[in-house]
């Protein structure tokens, strides 16, 4: 079950949302229902990976956005 581009972009606004406040809990972007686990797999500073699993629906995906390369600073 691929997720679309509208809920890929839905669901990393959801995880943003949880991120700055740890008591918001996360819904599935395919059916709404509370509880998404999802699992950080993240290589920053290179990539986020994001597991996401639904027991209502049964989603099981992973979204990958990747980053860019890490700037150095002048010293």
């Amino acid at each position: 079950m691929a997720l679309t581009a509208g809920e890929i972009r839905l669901v990393l606004e959801r995880i943003a949302k949880a991120r700055a406040d740890a008591g918001t809990g996360l819904s599935c972007p395919h059916c709404n229902r509370e509880g998404l686990a999802v699992t950080d797999r993240s290589a920053r500073p290179y990539a986020e990976w994001y597991h996401l699993a639904c027991a209502g629906c049964g989603l099981d995906e992973t979204i990958h956005v990747p980053l860019g390369p890490p700037v150095m600073g002048d010293d």
